[in-house]
Order: structure tokens, then C-alpha cells, then sequence
């Protein structure tokens, strides 16, 4: 009889990235098991034809966090009878919706007094810092099966429906095949990662002139206004703006046809890295040892003399001329030459 076993992944798109080599191995550590994956319903497409993944659990957008999560989580693994759960997301109610739902086996990182929730209670590494996170997840698959796996980089698996989807979307926007273009991820969730529409711009504007791209840009449908604001100044009508218009699976794969990829340590980053497109991030506020995609085809555009990089803030709390130093000291100037290098 195989081993049937759900892997709670993590909330964010960067992290379920950052999670696929530890997704991906899972069947390796437990041969002829069965390996779904619990997930929020606007990740879910993520994992959509991934051979290491047998199943997928979508969870409705309106019970992934607090109390109500707990139980529709209950509610969608019971009647699986799991006999593994790995828990990614470090919280509380992530582990409690699995104790409930009966999983025999419950294994995840010691943190938000859930000790007692998971059966195989694993501290995390200290400092937590010494770690990047897509490790972090792995060496919780490894210490858990008690199997020697070997790490490989985040890696998504795109097919035919997805690269043809991204070939129809951007030849709508004058965009063929033979056309060189650089995908612009123009807007952080985080405020202090942030380089603000002014600089999208003008670095629109000096890739289309000394680069000879043309330029897409990515977002959600709340970003979309700000793609048109940056599309409009630009002024040169080479600026597609893909805000809104475009799913997970079709933005990475039009990212994976791109000269290069631009923006902040995001999720959209990580999905650049893991369809191997060349990437350049503008960092300030994140930490890379921790959370940086990873890639060899990556450059860092960062103020390394500022004292207070990498503070992981979402808000930056400095006032006056120091408030947002470390993206202000980003110039777009700066990004062209990075991207010459890596080019």
C-alpha cells in the first residue's frame, strides 16, 4: 500500500517557487508514494503538469489565513487520510488544520507555539538567517524522510499550452518571436521595495534607445493603471503593459522568452530564475542570502555602503533624505550597465 502524503505549501508566489525543489523531490524520499499539494487557489496553477505532483488541493481565497482556514483545511484533507503532512508556512493555524484533519504524520519547523500541533517538531537553523529559504524547505524534506536527498536550484516545467499561450498574447501586442524584449516587473507588494513609476520609465526609455528592446510589462490587475501611467510616459510606443492580463503559468512563460528579466526580490524574480531567463534585481530592503532568487544568470544592482540594507521591512522606517536610501541609490543608469554585463 503506498504512502499517501500532502505538502502544505507556503502562501506567496515567491516562496512556492522557492519550494518546488523540496515539492519536486518528495517521491524521491518516499517511493511509490502519492504526493498532493494543499495550496492557495491562486497558486494552484503553479503545479498544474508537474509529474511530481499527483494531486492538487486548491484552498478558497477567503480561508487561507485565521481561524475559518483552520477548519476548511480540516474540512478538504480529511477525507484523504493522509498519512504525511509536511508543513511549510511556519503558523500556527497551517499545522492546527492538519492535527485536526487527522494526518497521521505531521512534520514542521518548531515556530508560532506549534510544537505540540506537529508530531515530528523540527527547530529551525540558527541564526535563521545562515539559510536561504528555498533550503530551509528542502533540508525540512530531507531531516523528515531521514534521506540524504540532493538540493537542485527551483525549476518550473512549462508545456506547449503555456508557450503558445505566451506566443498568441504577445504577438497581440506586436511582439513576434524574432522581436527582443525585457520583461519589466514594475511594482513591489512591499512599500519599501519600491523604485517608484519615475524610474520605470526612464529605464524603459534608455533600454528601447540603447538596447533596442521593446518592453513588457507584468503585474496583477491592481497594477495595471500604474503599467498604463509608465506605458504613456515612456512615450515611445514600444511599452506592452501584461498587468492583469495573464496567468501565472502564461507570465512565466512569456518571462522564459525574454532577453532579460527586471525587478525587485518578487515573486515574478523566482519565476524568472526558474524558467532559466536571465534576471537582474534591484535589491534593497530583502535579503539575499535568504530570499534571492536563485540563479547564475542573475546580477544584484544594490547599494552595498548603506547600513541599513537588507533590514527585511516592508515599510521602510527612516525619515527625511535617508527614508527609501536604498532605492533611491538605485539609477537606471545603474540597471542598463548590469544588464550589459550580464548580456
Amino acid at each position: 500500500m503506498s504512502i499517501s502524503i500532502v505538502i502544505r505549501t507556503p502562501n506567496h508566489l515567491g516562496d512556492c517557487v522557492m519550494a518546488l525543489p523540496m515539492i519536486n523531490e518528495t517521491g524521491e524520499a518516499y517511493p511509490g508514494s502519492s504526493v498532493s499539494v494543499l495550496v492557495p487557489e491562486n497558486l494552484a496553477c503553479l503545479y498544474e503538469n508537474n509529474a511530481a505532483v499527483d494531486n492538487i488541493l486548491p484552498i478558497p481565497s477567503g480561508h487561507v489565513h485565521g481561524t475559518l482556514a483552520v477548519f476548511r483545511i480540516k474540512e478538504i484533507l480529511a477525507p484523504h487520510q493522509f498519512d504525511i503532512g509536511y508543513v511549510l508556512p511556519p503558523s500556527f493555524g497551517a499545522a492546527a488544520g492538519f492535527k485536526l484533519a487527522g494526518v497521521r504524520r505531521r512534520i514542521g519547523y518548531i515556530a508560532d507555539g506549534r510544537r505540540l500541533l506537529l508530531s515530528s517538531p523540527l527547530p529551525l537553523p540558527a541564526p535563521l538567517s545562515s539559510t536561504h529559504r528555498s533550503e530551509l524547505y528542502f533540508d525540512l524534506l530531507r531531516r523528515g524522510s531521514g534521506q540524504d536527498l540532493e538540493y537542485s536550484k527551483p525549476k518550473l516545467f512549462l508545456h506547449d499550452d503555456d508557450t503558445n499561450a505566451a506566443t498568441e498574447i504577445l504577438a497581440s501586442f506586436g511582439i513576434s518571436i524574432e522581436t527582443p524584449f525585457a520583461v519589466i516587473a514594475f511594482r513591489a507588494v512591499a512599500e519599501s521595495r519600491r523604485w517608484g513609476v519615475a524610474n520605470y520609465v526612464e529605464l524603459c526609455k534608455e533600454l528601447i534607445r540603447d538596447k533596442g528592446f521593446s518592453i513588457v510589462l507584468i503585474g496583477s490587475a491592481d497594477d495595471f493603471r500604474e503599467g498604463e501611467e509608465i506605458a504613456s510616459v515612456a512615450g515611445t510606443g514600444g511599452v506592452a503593459n501584461l498587468a492583469g492580463k495573464t496567468n501565472l503559468r502564461e507570465t512565466a512563460a512569456v518571462i522564459s522568452r525574454a532577453e532579460v528579466f527586471i525587478g525587485n526580490d518578487s515573486g515574478p524574480a523566482h519565476l524568472a530564475a526558474a524558467v532559466g531567463a536571465p534576471l537582474v534585481v534591484l535589491s534593497g530592503a530583502d535579503d539575499p542570502k535568504v530570499t534571492s532568487p536563485i540563479s547564475s544568470r542573475k546580477r544584484l544592482v544594490r547599494c552595498e555602503q548603506l547600513d541599513c540594507l537588507g533590514c527585511v521591512k516592508n515599510v521602510c522606517p527612516l525619515k527625511g533624505e535617508d527614508q527609501m536610501a536604498c532605492m533611491k541609490s538605485i539609477t537606471a543608469k545603474s540597471v542598463v550597465e548590469q544588464i550589459g554585463l550580464l548580456l
